[in-house]
C-alpha cells in the first residue's frame, strides 16, 4: 500500500509539472493567461491519466517480446502490492489533477 501511495505521489508531481510546463509555454506563445492554460493543461494531464490506467503503457512495451516467445499477455494481479491498480490511477491522481486544474481555470 506504502508502495502505491509513493506512485501517486510521484504521479501527481511529474503530472502537475508537465501540465504546468505546458501551461507555461502555452502562455508564452499565445495569447492566454498562465492561469487558464495551466488549468486546461492540467485537466488534459488528468484526462489522459485516467484513459491510460495504471501500468498500460510499460505493459504495452513488452507485448511483442511475450508473442515472439509464445506467452500470452500479460495480466496484473490486483492484490500483488506492485504499485497502483487503474482504480488507484483514477481516484489517487487523476481527479486531484483534475480538481487542480479546475480551481486553476475559476
Amino acid at each position: 500500500m506504502i508502495r502505491g501511495l509513493r506512485q501517486a505521489l510521484l504521479m501527481i508531481v511529474a503530472g502537475a509539472l508537465t501540465g504546468l510546463v505546458a501551461g507555461a509555454v502555452w502562455a508564452a506563445v499565445g495569447d492566454t493567461g498562465f492561469q487558464r492554460a495551466a488549468g486546461i493543461c492540467l485537466m488534459a494531464v488528468a484526462g489522459l491519466l485516467a484513459l491510460t490506467g495504471g501500468s498500460v503503457l510499460s505493459r504495452a512495451t513488452t507485448t511483442d517480446a511475450r508473442a515472439f516467445l509464445g506467452r500470452g499477455p500479460s495480466r496484473e494481479d490486483p492484490a500483488s502490492g506492485e504499485g497502483l491498480t487503474a482504480a488507484g490511477v483514477f481516484l489517487f491522481v487523476s481527479l486531484p489533477l483534475l480538481v487542480l486544474g479546475l480551481v486553476l481555470l475559476g
